[in-house]
């Protein structure tokens, strides 16, 4: 399941990458692409080559005028905060205290949320609901709004996730011994990333609009950044005009006929009426053989060798089989590597799963599945190590 979220992430990432059109579009994908790395180890090779052409695409200053337009925020920003000038306070007396109560608190994610460390899930989605909805940067103006407003996502993330909880409680820090001082290390047989690790950043975003399914009445949570929370008002104004022109034209438009709109309708569904009627009524497929007699498809029982790497396979009739696929032509070099590719690629599922099975025994909080983890076989793993090692033969 994690190799399938993994390649889900990393079409994500390319899509993004592909579709770039500023340098946080850029940190987007390589955000993504790390997650796909983290989940499925075997999309190292393919983030690697996205984080090159990143970096290519960074230095040819594509998005020179962003960067320096970021410049000039930050150096206003300077200016702003400099000791010289007086501390402008922006949102109310509640406020400005709510802000420094978090900031203060950053490091104790219960204080933070105001929860007892025995709070339930439902606790805690109360709490960082509550919060959340008064310290919205769109709302509060409070000094410091999305800074506190990071500060309660991540607290929320790491008290809403058992494991992370767990390793909190424990260690406290979310990433367990690895995330106390002197212990940042990565994760005994972890596999390594393009990345230099994986860790990842909380997105506030995400996780707001994952938990208010999108957003509340009001608000609109557009960019999170160095540029801050930018109001969404003159877009939905935009948009406003726009629709109040689209209707003002279709009312100035002749109503079109219903019996003409329904022809082309069906005319447009035909193709697809077409397609599902040939897919019911086609003949399934013949099945050759199988990898294993006790497979869904019964009565492969007769066992057959591949010539070349000796891998085993199980027909249903022997001499039906020589008829379709006669030993000694080319049919059947054919059909018999692709018996030993189907059974590669078995054996290299197989494996990923037997590995991450090992790792995670290893990595448990219990001793007692730390040590069956140390003696768990990889069966299907050393049956590829002999594979290959044929293969190269």
């Amino acid at each position: 399941m994690n190799a399938d979220e993994g390649s889900r992430c990393m079409a994500i990432a390319l899509e993004k990458l592909s579709s770039a059109q500023s340098a946080s579009d850029l940190d987007s994908s390589l955000k993504f692409a790390k997650k796909a790395v983290k989940l499925n180890a075997s999309l190292a090779s393919e983030a690697a080559k996205m984080v090159r052409e990143i970096e290519g695409k960074k230095r040819a200053g594509s998005f020179a005028g962003e960067a320096r337009a970021k410049e000039a925020s930050a150096r206003r920003t300077a200016q702003e905060t400099s000791p010289t000038k007086k501390e402008y306070v922006k949102g109310t007396a509640e406020q400005e205290k709510l802000m420094r109560d978090i900031q203060s608190k950053k490091n104790d994610y219960y204080a933070v949320l105001s929860v007892e460390r025995t709070a339930t899930d439902s606790e805690i989605k109360k709490a960082y609901r509550k919060l959340a909805v008064k310290i919205h940067p769109d709302k509060c103006q409070g000094t410091g709004a999305e800074e506190a407003f990071k500060i309660v996502s991540k607290a929320f993330a790491c008290l809403s996730d058992s494991e992370k909880r767990a390793a909190y409680d424990r260690y406290g820090s979310e990433e367990g011994p690895q995330g106390m001082p002197g212990m940042r290390r990565r994760h005994a047989g972890q596999t390594h990333s393009p990345f230099g690790g994986f860790d990842e950043d909380i997105d506030p975003r995400e996780i707001f609009n994952m938990f208010f399914g999108g957003g509340m009445p009001g608000v609109r949570f557009h960019t999170f950044g160095g540029n801050g929370f930018h109001s969404q008002r003159a877009r939905q104004q935009q948009r406003q005009r726009q629709n109040r022109s689209n209707n003002s034209s279709r009312r100035q438009s002749e109503p079109e006929d219903l019996a003409s709109a329904f022809a082309r309708n069906l005319m447009q569904m035909i193709p697809i009426l077409l397609f599902l009627f040939l897919w019911a009524f086609s003949p399934a497929p013949e099945v050759h053989y199988q990898l294993s007699p006790n497979s869904p498809n019964s009565g492969y029982r007769t066992q057959l060798q591949t010539k070349k790497l000796d891998v085993p396979y199980y027909v249903k009739s022997k001499a039906q089989f020589d008829k379709s696929f006669t030993p000694g032509t080319f049919n059947r070099q054919r059909m018999e590597q692709t018996i030993e590719r189907d059974y590669q690629g078995m054996l290299e599922n197989s494996c990923l799963f037997e590995r991450g099975t090992k790792e995670r025994m290893l990595r448990s909080y219990s001793r007692d599945q730390r040590e069956k983890g140390k003696v768990y076989e990889l069966k299907h793993c050393n049956e590829l190590m002999k594979l290959r090692q044929k293969m190269r033969e």
